[in-house]
């Protein structure tokens, strides 16, 4: 066993190493890079861009930098941080790489150049553009801004198709649990599924485990993070409960904890128009557009339907809905980058230059940039209302929606897993609690 494991690493370091365009041990191929007319080449990586966004996004900056070539990778999220892995361990990892904030922005930050000291030195009066809240998620424990924000987001939120609501007499999105139970008797005597979640994705679970909790009591979460109370507290065995009825009561699609978020929750099921709403977070608002380019090719695209997002529906006695929200991805520097100065020009465009502003219209995220707002056209029928509702939604939230303990916040994607299979909610917790102890 242990030599098939070895043999599984080795073969994934190989991999690895054929695909790396321009990391630390690359310099030679940077050379020939940058002799063929001073041209020099960045390697990135990442799960955002998507492929529907990158190539606008990179030909943008290309057009506007021609000594400097983009080279991307783009992987999904949770393959996106193994292969990561592999890379950096090695020290064959690229110039640029995404990241997200919380214990995995933690665990890199030591491969990380420190974006402050950087961007000092190559992006004059840059902390006057940036929001200064974004930044300090992106600053680690001890102090080091790990990388650069470039787009906000909100947890929790359900994309739904008013087309299908309509067809089986789901009258208004749910707001409470008991309307989302009666939603999905509903989608379910129509032959739909309810909500399309990718359960199988540790990120989301743990996302909506901390958004909801907030419900049940405000800012505990938080609390218990910093050791200052319990994980066994009643407020997260509610939690896990409510997450718990999720599976029980036919919400969620049949095998959601074997579906992953993307592409499958969002293309096998609710594009392909079998499921009235799906999880998701704010910077999917793009779909309530009918002229997005994700819906090319969809059913919901051919039967025209009606496509709007609201805040998830709040699984509490109380009925009162929170969010969290945070950077969604912040782009983080190889300390062993050779072209810094080059880098940094990338980085000024995709979080103040023409490269936020086309994610800010695409509905990808909301801005870091402070001098940047959402200039694109409204053409979806719910396109508006559901941009301001989120927003509103996400500006007003309780909290930040990662937690930075990574074996932490592992524990609680583990007790996740085996509570929407079954397990007990608060035996689950007391495992979490035993971790938090063992610190």
């Amino acid at each position: 066993m242990k030599m098939k494991k070895f043999l599984a690493v080795l073969t994934a370091a190989s991999m690895v190493l054929a695909m790396v365009g321009c990391g630390a041990k690359n310099d030679e191929t940077k050379t020939e890079d940058s002799s063929d007319g001073g041209q020099v080449t960045l390697s990135f990586w990442s799960w955002l861009p998507t492929n529907d966004q990158s190539e606008a996004l990179i030909q943008g900056f290309e057009k506007e930098n021609p000594d400097i070539k983009i080279d991307y990778t783009r992987t999904e999220q949770d393959d996106f941080f193994e292969k990561l892995q592999v890379a950096m361990a090695s020290g064959t990892g690229p110039d640029l790489y995404g990241m997200t904030t919380g214990s995995m922005m933690e665990q890199y930050a030591k491969f990380s150049a420190d974006m402050k000291e950087t961007a000092d030195e190559y992006w004059s009066g840059w902390e006057s553009k940036i929001n200064e809240n974004a930044v300090a998620q992106c600053t680690t424990e001890d102090g080091t801004v790990a990388g650069m924000p470039l787009l906000t987001a909100g947890m929790t939120t359900l994309m739904y198709n008013k087309t299908l609501m309509d067809e089986c007499g789901i009258e208004k999105v749910p707001a409470t649990y008991a309307e989302l139970k009666d939603a999905a008797a509903k989608a379910k005597e129509h032959g739909y599924v309810c909500v399309a979640a990718g359960a199988a994705d540790d990120w989301v679970n743990s996302d909506w485990f901390v958004q909801a909790s907030n419900e049940f009591e405000n800012g505990a979460v938080y609390e218990a993070e910093k050791g200052e109370r319990k994980w066994t507290d009643q407020c997260f065995i509610d939690t896990m409960n409510a997450w718990q009825k999720l599976f029980d009561d036919g919400v969620f699609e049949d095998g959601a904890l074997g579906v992953a978020t993307y592409p499958d929750a969002r293309d096998q099921y609710f594009f392909a128009g079998k499921s009235v709403f799906f999880m998701t977070g704010s910077w999917h608002l793009g779909p309530t557009s009918p002229t997005n380019s994700e819906l090319e090719g969809t059913e919901i695209q051919k039967n025209k339907n009606v496509i709007g997002m609201e805040p998830f529906p709040s699984v509490s006695d109380s009925n009162e809905i929170l969010g969290t929200s945070g950077v969604d991805v912040m782009i983080c520097m190889n300390k062993d980058c050779k072209e810094k100065e080059a880098a940094m020009k990338f980085i000024e465009y995709l979080a103040n230059g023409e490269g936020q502003q086309y994610w800010v219209n695409y509905l990808q995220g909301s801005p870091v940039s402070n001098e940047i707002s959402y200039t694109g056209e409204v053409d979806g029928e719910l396109q508006q209302q559901s941009i301001d509702n989120v927003n509103n939604y996400v500006g007003n939230a309780a909290g930040n929606r990662k937690i930075s303990n990574s074996e932490i916040e592992k524990a609680i994607q583990v007790a996740m897993q085996n509570v929407a299979a079954g397990a007990d909610p608060a035996a689950e917790l007391k495992t979490v609690q035993s971790v938090a102890d063992a610190q």
